[in-house]
């Protein structure tokens, strides 16, 4: 409205003034114009034989001049006796309540047309010479009251059209705040209730349009599907740390109290005491594994930069393959690498690379039968990779996507358990090194996971 009245304001203020002042501009050039004319028609009308002006003649042409254009009057003044008198007159009554003042400027003007406005009346005056040698002045008075009239109808058109302007601008601001405040109420109930309702219980308002209330619906909605995917984490986090940790706290602390009883007795049971310990330390990987689990996780979420330079991963593979090679040989299973011709060179940080290896072998020890094989095989080339395959019992078709996702583990799973991270752990920093890890489906017993990075920078 402020808007609309503004511009209104404006335009009335622009456009009746200067109409107004251009029309009464106009009305004088026309009766100059015509004032000129009517002096050659007046300036060459022919003396009487006797010498005197043909005065029937010059009545004849004013009245012909009066009628064709709309004249108040036409004087034509002349001087007697010093006097300024009327010559010839159109209207008897009228010019003799006339006064000679504008007559009198142009008896005295050279070259200029002299003109007055009373009210509504233009008189512009000029001088001419008739044949006779003697000066003459021709005075028109012409109606300017359309000037009036047409500013006026401009002015009533104006104002009816200002009014229907603003009746539809009130109307359209009415419907459309109405609709955006019915929108921002929407996101406003529905931001007041995020703290207090469930999550997945809390109705999004869904909003289309392109315009900047829907795209804060859409960041709503973005927001509340992150929230939402938090609390779910969250939710099971909660539930697979309370079971995880449980189990092994339990064990730990009934072990160690088994303990405690074992070395109170005389003579101390050595081989059961021993026993204990070796399961006390399991628990206490155990424990040290899910710990562990959860600082890269929480690493992942930090903004933490990697590093990018070249990476060896033969020699990566070889040093971590080394560090489980003492458990695959409690287990009866063999590490074999199979390596590529010359060195396989990739661009990525290189303790993340050694992270992800250490997952993967980690999950194919847990999974692999006694007596069976793991392998490591490295690529080069544009894709340098490393793929690590095992002979356990794989992974079902419907859990191929879900185990890369946080908290989720697959069905086929030992006595061990875990937070189910390892995997996304490990898919979370091959996608910051510019890289994948993705499970092979080769048709072959067993599962396949592949690291591919990108070529080093030579």
């Amino acid at each position: 409205m402020l808007t609309a009245t503004a511009t209104l304001a404006t335009a009335a203020f622009t456009l009746l003034a200067p109409l107004e002042s251009q029309l009464k501009k106009n009305s004088l050039s026309l009766t100059e114009a015509v004032v000129a004319g009517a002096k050659t028609q007046l300036g060459v009308i022919r003396l009487l034989p006797t010498g005197q002006l043909n005065r029937p003649k010059i009545q004849q042409v004013a009245d012909k001049l009066d009628d064709a254009n709309d004249l108040a009057t036409l004087i034509i003044w002349t001087r007697r006796a010093g006097r300024i008198v009327v010559f010839v007159g159109t209207d008897r009554r009228r010019d003799a309540r006339i006064a000679p003042t504008l007559a009198a400027t142009a008896f005295r003007a050279r070259s200029r047309t002299a003109h007055a406005q009373v009210n509504d009346v233009l008189e512009v005056a000029d001088r001419y010479r008739a044949q006779n040698g003697r000066l003459y002045v021709l005075e028109m008075f012409k109606a300017v009251d359309y000037v009036g009239q047409a500013n006026s109808a401009v002015r009533s058109a104006f104002l009816d059209a200002a009014l229907v302007g603003l009746a539809v601008a009130l109307l359209l601001g009415i419907t459309l705040s109405s609709r955006l405040l019915r929108r921002l109420r929407l996101l406003q109930d529905a931001s007041r209730t995020l703290d207090e309702r469930d999550l997945g219980t809390l109705v999004v308002p869904h909003d289309v349009v392109s315009d900047e209330i829907g795209e804060l619906a859409r960041g709503f909605a973005t927001m509340h599907a992150r929230l939402r995917q938090q609390e779910d984490a969250r939710r099971a986090f909660v539930a697979t740390a309370s079971h995880e940790l449980r189990t092994p706290l339990t064990s730990l602390d009934g072990m160690l109290e088994l303990l405690a009883d074992d070395l109170a007795r005389e003579p101390i049971d050595l081989a059961d005491a021993r026993e204990r310990v070796a399961r006390a330390q399991q628990q206490s990987r155990r424990l040290s594994g899910l710990a562990s689990d959860l600082l890269d996780l929480s690493r992942l979420d930090a903004p933490l930069e990697l590093r990018s330079e070249p990476v060896e991963l033969g020699e990566t593979a070889r040093a971590v393959a080394a560090e489980f090679d003492t458990r695959a040989r409690e287990r009866e299973i063999a590490l074999t690498l199979d390596e590529v011709d010359g060195q396989a060179w990739a661009q990525a940080d290189p303790g993340s690379v050694a992270r992800i290896v250490r997952i993967l072998l980690d999950n194919a020890l847990r999974v692999a039968p006694a007596g069976s094989t793991i392998e490591i095989r490295l690529g080069g080339g544009e894709q340098p990779a490393i793929e690590i395959s095992d002979e356990g019992p794989g992974v079902h078709a419907d859990e191929r996507e879900l185990i890369f996702e946080r908290f989720q583990r697959g069905r086929r799973r030992n006595d061990e358990g875990g937070f189910g991270l390892g995997l996304a752990i490990g898919s979370e920093l091959a996608d910051r090194m510019g890289g994948a890890l993705e499970l092979l489906d080769d048709g072959e017993p067993g599962a396949t996971f592949r690291l591919t990075l990108r070529q080093a920078a030579h």
